[in-house]
């Protein structure tokens, strides 16, 4: 018996096999002291994954790769420099599995086990736990004195399971016109493929060339003649360089290894995430891939957890929509909705907003899917529905908390209206966004989700409405040119007959994109924002019929941006919509 045999053994007598007060094992308790003590997690985050891990009875260590905040390499390495066991990689797995009647497969995969050598006087397995009491107990039953452990991440176990076990794991193969064999080996192809040196080479510069791009999201899209790569930047798709044909499904299958995917899996979507880490930061990186008639298509999206924290007067609102905001701040209680739609800047705001609340004297609580921006003394918690932790449960769950400020990612349904508006009149501050296209059209998305007009009227402080738009690269822009100019002009007209309570800007100082290398000849070079802001009242008027319109609306203010060389008409235009629109 090796010495993490002997140790499971002892802490499962002394505790008659139960788990310590926070559900966790034996290893799992030590290095979560461990990476807390590293800085790797705080004592909160500790607790956020014990707590998923005892909701949906899965292991820790899943749900802190699942986080974003261990990856289950990490946590294998780790394992074994804990208990001084030999640390197994992918390619030190064996690729045809030694077998004894007396184990199952099911067995080995619940458990994440795999035997590595079955002899006379051995029985050598790898898990990524080799302390756990339940695993060890069940493999001495069988293999007595034999037993030997070494460890190896689950997400290696898996792939090697696959590897070995094709025939059974394809999934239907035969309805594919395939033999078992045949889905067997294109399996291993796969897997080779994703860990050749090209693939794991372009998938890095792939990484690379998004951060220093400042690219949201990377686009991998399988085409009929060869695969293509585009990058989002500034909102906008710009290509990038694409890998080889022959080696993009490996690129597909090194992205579902990375993710904890299945690779076998290429007839129906999968979502995950990687936690990837580029110059001392932690990137999460969430995962969608979709078959296509061409092959896998996959989009990564790039959440930066340490994008620093923007103040809300450097947002740069105009002043009437950061009177309207600060005045909603300045309230005890009450409801304050952002409207807008995905990637309009919306969470970058909520969190401004907070920051301004945020001191010793409240508890500010935020619940978001996914969490993007990290801020200190804040009580963050990510909603995942796949383990039935929603907006709405985890709404109900921190009422035992005693908060006073409350920050939802997103309304989305009745349940989650019907807990803001509630928690907004029992006295707490509550902070959330709405998928809508203009703040007029935010009271209404509540009536439509079954907030009554009279709740509105007790509980809604504010409702904005925020869009981004392109900046001009400050180091390439120049001055328009006449076709420019006389567009603009013809714009305003069309913007004072629709909203005659409008005072357009006297200075002008219209300027076009270049191009230079500074903006990668975009002419463009990151985003400002467009705002509106309705006030309790006002707001409440937009449910009235005949409602007229006397705010400054996202397009005019947009136009006020034009006029100060800050972005261009275009811009506006392709993001806002012409001014017949600005309702």
């Amino acid at each position: 018996m090796n010495d993490a045999s002997a140790l499971a053994g002892n802490e499962a007598a002394a505790s008659g096999g139960e788990t310590g007060p926070a559900g966790l094992g034996p290893l799992e308790r030590r290095l979560g002291e461990t990476f807390v003590a590293e800085g790797r997690l705080t004592r909160a985050d500790l607790a956020r994954a014990a707590l998923l891990a005892a909701r949906s009875n899965q292991p820790f260590r899943l749900l802190l790769d699942r986080l974003g905040l261990v990856s289950l390499s990490d946590w294998a390495a780790a394992a074994a420099q804990e208990t001084g066991l030999e640390l197994i990689e992918a390619d030190g797995l064996p690729r045809r599995l030694p077998v004894d009647p007396r184990l199952s497969e099911s067995f080995m995969r619940r458990r994440a086990v795999m035997p590595l050598e079955l002899t006379a006087t051995r029985a050598r397995f790898a898990t990524p736990d080799p302390l756990d009491p339940q695993t060890v107990s069940a493999l001495r039953l069988i293999f007595g004195d034999r037993l030997e452990l070494a460890v190896a991440s689950d997400r290696d176990i898996d792939a090697a399971f696959e590897r070995a076990d094709a025939a059974d794991e394809s999934g239907g193969a035969d309805a594919l016109g395939l033999e078992a064999s045949e889905a067997g080996d294109d399996l291993e192809r796969l897997i080779e493929l994703a860990n050749n040196a090209p693939t794991i080479r372009f998938v890095e510069e792939l990484f690379g060339e998004a951060l220093s791009r400042r690219a949201t999201d990377i686009h991998l899209e399988p085409m009929s003649e060869k695969p293509r790569v585009r990058f989002r930047v500034d909102g906008i798709l710009v290509e990038g360089e694409a890998p080889a044909a022959a080696i993009y499904r490996g690129v597909v299958s090194r992205l579902k290894i990375l993710s904890n995917l299945d690779v076998a899996e290429r007839r129906q979507p999968q979502d995950g995430r990687i936690a990837y880490r580029a110059d001392n930061r932690r990137i999460d990186i969430r995962i969608a891939i979709a078959p296509t008639i061409h092959g896998e298509a996959v989009t990564l999206r790039f959440l930066d957890a340490r994008t620093g924290l923007t103040a809300l007067h450097a947002l740069d609102m105009p002043a009437d929509v950061a009177t309207t905001f600060h005045g909603a701040l300045s309230m005890p209680n009450g409801l304050v909705l952002v409207t807008g739609p995905t990637g309009s800047g919306k969470t970058t705001t909520l969190h401004a907003a907070l920051a301004e609340l945020n001191d010793v004297g409240r508890k500010i609580v935020t619940i978001e899917n996914p969490v993007e921006i990290l801020t200190p003394g804040l009580i963050q918690i990510e909603v995942d529905p796949r383990l039935d932790w929603t907006f709405a449960n985890a709404l109900r769950a921190i009422l035992r908390h005693d908060p006073d400020v409350l920050m939802v990612g997103e309304i989305r349904d009745e349940e989650t209206a019907e807990m803001a508006v509630r928690l907004a009149l029992t006295g707490h501050l509550v902070f959330s966004t709405i998928h809508t296209n203009s703040a007029s059209e935010g009271p209404t998305r509540l009536a439509n989700l079954g907030v009554a007009e009279h709740l509105m009227a007790s509980t809604l402080r504010m409702v904005a409405s925020q869009r981004l738009v392109r900046g001009l690269c400050p180091a390439c822009a120049r001055p328009a040119d006449a076709d420019a100019t006389a567009l603009y002009d013809g714009t305003v007209r069309e913007a004072v007959a629709a909203n005659p309570h409008w005072q357009p800007p006297s200075d002008v100082a219209l300027r076009q994109p270049g191009g230079c290398t500074e903006c990668g000849d975009q002419g463009f070079r990151g985003r400002i924002g467009v705002f509106e802001a309705f006030g309790a009242k006002a707001a409440l008027a937009t449910l009235s019929p005949g409602f007229d319109r006397r705010h400054r609306s996202m397009g005019e203010h947009g136009l006020e941006r034009v006029a100060a060389g800050e972005t261009t008409l275009d811009e506006v235009l392709r993001v806002v919509g012409p001014p017949g629109a600005w309702s």
